[in-house]
């Protein structure tokens, strides 16, 4: 009976971290879920926006892993090949209109440069 008990216990308190933790994160704004970065994405390609990468470029990577790989999929990538192919400051940049943004851009930035609404507080970690 003890074991059952214990067992019921843990499942409880199991239960409850999880969601505690989903609550915590959407009331504090320091994860952003998958859905909400799914949606940047689409509206970032939407508006035509271009990420410019290269194959040897760390900041590139870190930039996608940002978005995660199903929403760094929806977005508008062009690899540069050559130093002609890629925007004069380097990468990884960002063209949004007819601005180019330079560096590793997080996704609070993105949306307020971008001008997309995502209905959730974003904050850096």
């Amino acid at each position: 009976m003890k074991t059952v008990l214990t067992f019921v216990a843990l499942v409880f308190l199991i239960s409850g971290l999880y969601f505690f933790s989903g609550w915590f994160s959407k009331t504090t704004g320091y994860a952003l879920g998958e859905n909400e970065k799914l949606n940047l994405a689409a509206c970032l390609n939407n508006k035509g926006v271009i990420f410019y990468t290269s194959e040897t470029c760390p900041d590139c990577e870190k930039q996608l892993e940002i978005f995660g790989k199903g929403a760094s999929s929806l977005l508008n990538i062009a690899v540069c090949k050559s130093v002609e192919e890629c925007p004069e400051g380097g990468v990884p940049a960002w063209k949004i209109g007819s601005q180019t943004h330079y560096g590793i851009k997080y996704l609070d930035e993105l949306i307020s440069i971008s001008g997309c609404s995502v209905e959730v507080s974003i904050k850096r970690p």
